[in-house]
């Protein structure tokens, strides 16, 4: 009877710590992707209501701008943090920016005076605009320097001020995307990433 009741006892401690295990991975698991579509727990930076348009920053000071529907907008205030799933943006076209080579003639006269240096360079943000011809905002093009490329996850990320960063996912019928380096300039076409859940946290 004794050793009954000392086995149920062993297993029933191995059954409370794995349930805290499990329960402080939860915790921790801020960023989940499942089949292109993204849930994190992150703080709402700014609201475009006009455009319906929310700026999420994550863990690791990553961003991201969804597009969210007039019932999750509601739920949505400034500076709050908020579980939010959507799906992700992904980039359908992709193009290399053309720089000026070391010594360009041109180049030297329009950066002269500017006071440029690397760090500067890198502290900029990504610019982002409507593609020509768009009817809608579910496309927008975006251009910066690559600061780090995830080959095996076909991902590109981009840095901007405040270290915050930009991951997008490039689709596998993109081309061009094995020849895109840590420091080119790219265009990427992306589809926005539009919220598929959101809820105060």
């Amino acid at each position: 009877m004794q050793v009954l009741v000392a086995s149920f006892k062993v297993v029933f401690a191995l059954a409370i710590s794995l349930f805290f295990i499990d329960a402080a991975r939860a915790q921790a698991t801020e960023v989940e992707t499942d089949a292109g579509v993204v849930t994190m727990v992150g703080t709402v930076e700014a609201i475009d209501a006009t455009q319906q348009i929310v700026t999420v920053v994550g863990p690791n000071n990553n961003w991201v701008e969804v597009k969210v529907g007039p019932e999750h907008l509601k739920l949505i205030k400034l500076k709050e943090k908020i579980t939010i799933s959507y799906a992700d943006e992904v980039a359908i076209g992709l193009h290399k920016v053309s720089t000026p080579k070391p010594g360009d003639s041109i180049e030297q006269e329009e950066t002269s005076g500017m006071n440029m240096n690397p760090e500067t360079v890198a502290e900029q943000d990504w610019v982002e605009a409507t593609p020509s011809g768009a009817t809608d905002l579910t496309t927008i093009e975006i251009t910066d320097t690559v600061a780090a490329i995830d080959k095996k996850q076909r991902t590109i990320t981009f840095y901007g001020t405040g270290g915050k960063t930009r991951t997008i996912r490039v689709d596998s019928s993109v081309q061009g995307f094995n020849q895109v380096q840590v420091g080119d300039t790219v265009v990427l076409e992306v589809t926005r990433a539009v919220a598929v859940n959101v809820k105060p946290v």
